[in-house]
């Protein structure tokens, strides 16, 4: 289904055909640029894998939109979404220890956020993984397919968008979009297993959780 075009390239609802390409744009993406990933040494092929266990429910939720340059027809960004207070896939938790820090300090974010509490179901959507083809530029793919994303997932009936941004480019894309930093942990400052996961991150100082009010 066709969200929008602008600037050459159409933004589209996921389509489960399109899993294979989603993923692997998007592993590539993560294992060049992702502050995360490139600390634990995940490969792209890893990564793509994760993303394959995610398309049965982006299929579902509706909530994925995906960019595909309009001349040569193929995926060069995609926005990952799904509902905040729905359960991921449980394969994801069995992917390796390598992204166990992964799960870790998203737990520990989000936790901070729930504050004990329990999100209810439907109002809050959740921007999951942004990825770019890195040969794309001057299109405004980052910002475009979170902002049609936001509509989306307004048309739908979401209430807040929320996000957990990894580096200092997801956090200025987000910010420009309207969401505001509400907790931050630092890197540096992370321990899993009583070990620095991400002490050789560089440029980043941590992750932090934004969200930004929707109605």
């Amino acid at each position: 289904m066709v969200l929008n075009k602008a600037e050459g390239v159409q933004y589209e609802l996921f389509n489960i055909s399109e899993l294979d390409e989603m993923a692997m744009m998007t592993g590539k993406a993560f294992a060049r640029y992702e502050p995360v990933t490139s600390a634990l040494g995940i490969s792209s092929e890893d990564f793509a894998e994760f993303v394959r266990l995610l398309g049965p429910k982006a299929v579902q939720d509706e909530l994925t939109v995906i960019a595909r340059d309009q001349e040569t027809n193929q995926i060069i960004g995609a926005m990952i979404s799904d509902d905040f207070a729905s359960e991921p896939p449980e394969e994801i938790r069995r992917l390796g220890d390598n992204f166990e820090p992964v799960w870790a300090i998203l737990d520990e974010l989000d936790t901070q956020y729930m504050q004990g509490g329990i999100l209810p179901k439907g109002e809050y959507l959740h921007f999951f993984l942004l990825a770019v083809d890195h040969r794309q530029t001057g299109k405004n793919v980052a910002r475009n397919v979170v902002r049609i994303c936001l509509e989306n997932g307004v048309g739908k009936g979401y209430k807040t968008g929320i996000v957990e941004a990894t580096g200092i480019v997801s956090q200025n894309i987000f910010r420009q979009s309207g969401f505001v930093d509400c907790f931050e942990i630092p890197y540096k400052t992370f321990t899993f297993q009583g070990r620095h996961a991400f002490d050789s991150i560089e440029g980043h100082q941590g992750i932090i959780l934004m969200d930004k009010a929707l109605v």
